[in-house]
């Protein structure tokens, strides 16, 4: 999803307008939820770019440097397409949960009980 950037300004300065505590929860249940849905991404395409390195014996980074072979069919040009949106998707989603963590790390620094 895509929003506007007039969307964002709204939503960017409704969010200034909340009190602080309720800027901090937004943030902090924000991240929590998105920090498991990035889990369960980053999860998946472990587990699909793991179907491909049994299935080719390397890791994609190797596949990668020295290419397919000249005799590769159309199911390894197939696979080399997919396993690199797998490995595309893995990477952005481990970027995103690193930061998450940190927003995560920095609200807990903050949080008393009350």
């Amino acid at each position: 999803m895509v929003l506007s950037p007039q969307i964002i300004t709204t939503i960017d300065s409704t969010v200034a307008a909340l009190p602080a505590e309720e800027r901090e929860k937004l943030t902090r249940y924000g991240a929590l939820v998105l920090a498991r849905e990035t889990e369960s991404r980053l999860e998946l395409a472990a587990r699909k770019s793991s179907e491909f390195e049994r299935k080719y014996g390397m890791t994609f980074e190797h596949l990668d440097q020295i290419g397919l072979p000249d005799n590769a069919g159309l199911e390894e040009h197939e696979d080399y397409v997919e396993w690199s949106g797998w490995q595309a998707t893995f990477d952005e989603a481990q970027e995103t949960l690193t930061n998450l963590k940190k927003i995560l790390e920095a609200t807990s620094a903050g949080y008393t009980a009350s």
